[in-house]
């Protein structure tokens, strides 16, 4: 079975997980995994019968996009010969194979000016596409209910959840001593991930912070790591200027194992919602069993449940009493990181990316 990927130069972070998922599965099924190259004869291009081809578009421009999904894309369709078509970014293809596509993290086009080409183009053909394709896959009941009203095409709904990778998972108290002493001068510390120039929840996170150190002038740290690979100079100059800074660490540029291990070495993890929630973050989270203090909203709720001190109002106020809250309760911590625990069976990754090949092979017209 020939399985034909396209991806987008532009794909958000439900895009790049499907994708993750769906190259995992294919390893885990022996077959091949390859990028189809517009500049290579096709019978320079060798694709076994069982394969996963991606089909990346660069073109970031409202006229080439629809060019190439009208003309340039049927076409590579046609000459790999795909039995199915998987759009991760949410656009059905005209060419008269079975397809699936994947509805992103974005915000519809009427609220946001700013949302790129390819998400704005998808927004506008969504009822096109949702009527046209066989499955539909996003990531939560709540974006499902938002799209799809229409009981006649809830049963071409998929959710395939957000969930950490393997490599991330619960420490016990031992694993954690070695970390604690080489990130945090051996005491415990909250966690967050910011992305690399948010400003806003930089500070945020900081007042809060700045009223837990008054509450308890105790050594309890505060780490911070980038979304992608280092802060912009903005967070480090605020931070500077900080009357804690001296218990506050950015640490930037950690490789895989030495994430995993801050991470799941931390006390709490700190979420803050920008635009949209961090799903894939929260999940990590979850993973490694950590009570987490976050702001409220349903895609929140539905992935963390029970799992979590929630702050009502995203205040300095607020955040500063949970953080109060959640170090002095020391059965509070004790009940939320169980609850953290049953989540992870919630989401199970295994579970979802058995999930997804399934409906990839079972696609049909």
């Amino acid at each position: 079975m020939r399985i034909a990927v396209v991806q987008h130069i532009q794909a958000g972070y439900y895009s790049e997980y499907l994708s993750s998922l769906i190259d995992e599965a294919a390893v885990e099924a022996n077959y091949q995994i390859k990028t189809w190259s517009n500049s290579i004869p096709v019978f320079n291009q060798f694709i076994s019968d069982d394969s996963v081809i991606y089909i990346i578009i660069e073109s970031t421009g409202s006229f080439t996009l629809k060019w190439w999904y009208a003309i340039k894309l049927p076409s590579v369709l046609k000459k790999i010969k795909a039995d199915v078509v998987v759009d991760l970014n949410g656009l059905i293809s005209p060419a008269k194979i079975p397809q699936l596509i994947a509805i992103d993290q974005t915000i519809p086009a009427k609220k946001n000016k700013s949302i790129n080409a390819i998400s704005k183009l998808a927004d506008k053909e969504l009822e096109h596409s949702i009527q046209h394709v066989q499955h539909v896959v996003t990531y939560s009941e709540n974006k499902a209910e938002t799209f799809i009203k229409d009981d006649t095409k809830k049963s071409k709904l998929q959710i395939i959840r957000f969930t950490a990778a393997e490599e991330f998972r619960k420490f016990e108290w031992h694993e954690k001593i070695m970390i604690k002493a080489m990130q945090a001068d051996n005491n415990e510390y909250f966690i967050s991930i910011l992305k690399d120039d948010d400003e806003n929840n930089f500070t945020l996170l900081l007042r809060g912070f700045s009223k837990f150190k008054k509450w308890q002038q105790s050594s309890m740290k505060l780490l911070l790591l980038p979304k992608y690979e280092t802060f912009d100079n903005i967070i480090h100059e605020k931070l500077k200027t900080y009357k804690y800074r001296d218990d506050v660490r950015l640490l930037e540029n950690l490789e895989g194992t030495q994430l995993v291990q801050v991470v799941a070495s931390a006390h709490s993890f700190i979420h803050i919602s920008s635009a949209f929630a961090d799903l894939m973050v929260l999940s990590i989270a979850l993973k490694c069993t950590l009570p987490i203090i976050t702001d409220k909203n349903p895609d929140i709720q539905e992935y963390v449940n029970s799992a979590a001190y929630y702050f009502n109002n995203k205040s300095e106020e607020f955040l500063g009493d949970a953080l109060i809250n959640l170090y002095k309760d020391e059965n509070l911590h004790a009940q939320l990181k169980e609850e953290a625990e049953k989540q992870c069976v919630f989401l199970n990754r295994q579970e979802y990316k058995s999930k997804l090949w399934q409906l990839l092979q079972t696609t049909h017209i």
